[in-house]
C-alpha cells in the first residue's frame, strides 16, 4: 500500500506543481489585489476592504449579478429541454448503429469548433437580413425583421446552441447504463409507455441532468465572448466586469468580481453535489 501511495503521489505531483504554479499563485495574487485600492489611475498598496464594500453597495453590482445568474439559468433550462429529448431519441429510438454515430458525430462535431467562429456563425444567422428573419419573413410569420442582436435573446440563442452538446452527453451517458429489464419489468407490471418513462427511466437519469445542468451552468455563467459579441455591451455580465477592470488597470474591483464569479460556481457544484447523494443511481 505505501509503494502504490509514494507511485500516485510520484504520478501526481507533477500535474499538481504545474497547475499551482500556472493557476493557484496566478490566481492567489490576482485575489490579493482585491483587498487594494484602485485610485486616480493607479493601485494604491494598501491592505483595505473599501473595494468589497463598493461592491457589495452598489445596485449596478447586483444588476450585474442577477443578469448573469438569469443568463446561465434561462440557457441551462433551454439546453436541458432540448438536450433529454436528443439523447433519448438517439439512445432508444436509433436502431442502427451507423445511424446513431453519424447522428452522433452531428450532434457533438460544434465542440471541435472555436466559441469564436460559433458566435460569429450566430451573427450572420441573427442579423436582420440573416437567415432567420429572412426565413419568418417569408413564411410570412412576421411583417419586418425581428431584433436578435445586441440583446438577451440573441446571447441566449448562441449560448443554447453552444452548451446542448454538453447537456446531451451526461444524459446520453446515464441512458447507456441503464438496465432494460427495469423498464421491461414496468411494461410487464401494467404500465404504460409514458409510465414507464416517468415512474422509470426519468428518475434513473436525474443524475445526469443534473450533471448536464451544473456543466452548462458553470460554463454559461462564465461566457465571454457570446456576451460580448452578440450582446454588443447591452447585456452585462461578471466575466465582461472582470475584462473591462482588469484592461482598465482596475485590479481590485476585477478581483472582487472575479471573487464573486468563482463564488457563484462554487454555490452552484455544491448545490448540484448536495442534490446527487439523494437522487437514485444507476448500477
Amino acid at each position: 500500500m505505501r509503494v502504490r501511495g509514494w507511485l500516485a503521489a510520484g504520478l501526481l505531483g507533477p500535474v499538481l506543481a504545474l497547475t499551482a504554479a500556472l493557476y493557484v499563485v496566478p490566481l492567489g495574487v490576482y485575489l490579493v489585489n482585491g483587498f487594494h485600492r484602485f485610485k486616480d489611475g493607479r493601485i494604491l498598496r494598501v491592505w483595505t476592504l473599501d473595494t468589497y464594500a463598493a461592491f457589495l453597495t452598489d445596485p449596478f453590482s447586483y444588476k450585474i449579478v442577477s443578469t448573469s445568474l438569469l443568463l446561465a439559468g434561462i440557457v441551462t433550462a433551454l439546453a436541458l429541454l432540448m438536450g433529454y429529448p436528443l439523447a433519448y431519441a438517439l439512445h432508444t429510438r436509433v436502431r442502427s448503429a451507423r445511424a446513431r454515430g453519424v447522428l452522433a458525430v452531428v450532434l457533438f462535431c460544434p465542440l471541435m469548433t472555436s466559441v469564436v467562429v460559433r458566435t460569429y456563425g450566430w451573427l450572420i444567422l441573427l442579423a436582420n437580413q440573416g437567415l432567420v428573419n429572412t426565413t419568418l419573413l417569408r413564411l410570412r410569420l412576421i411583417d419586418e425583421p425581428v431584433r436578435l442582436l445586441f440583446n438577451m435573446q440573441g446571447v441566449v440563442i448562441s449560448l443554447t446552441h453552444i452548451m446542448l452538446p454538453f447537456a446531451i452527453l451526461p444524459i446520453y451517458s446515464v441512458l447507456g447504463r441503464l438496465d432494460p429489464s427495469l423498464k421491461e419489468a414496468a411494461r410487464d407490471l401494467g404500465a404504460g409507455p409514458w409510465a414507464a418513462f416517468w415512474r422509470v427511466t426519468l428518475p434513473l437519469t436525474l443524475p445526469g441532468v443534473a450533471s448536464g445542468g451544473v456543466i452548462c451552468f458553470t460554463l454559461a455563467l462564465s461566457a465571454f465572448v457570446t456576451p460580448q459579441l452578440l450582446g454588443g455591451g447591452r447585456v452585462q455580465v461578471l466575466p465582461l466586469t472582470v475584462y473591462n477592470s482588469t484592461v482598465e488597470i482596475n485590479w481590485p474591483e476585477g478581483a472582487v468580481t472575479s471573487l464573486a464569479l468563482l463564488a457563484l460556481s462554487i454555490l452552484a457544484v455544491w448545490a448540484v453535489n448536495r442534490v446527487l447523494r439523494r437522487l437514485p443511481t444507476v448500477a
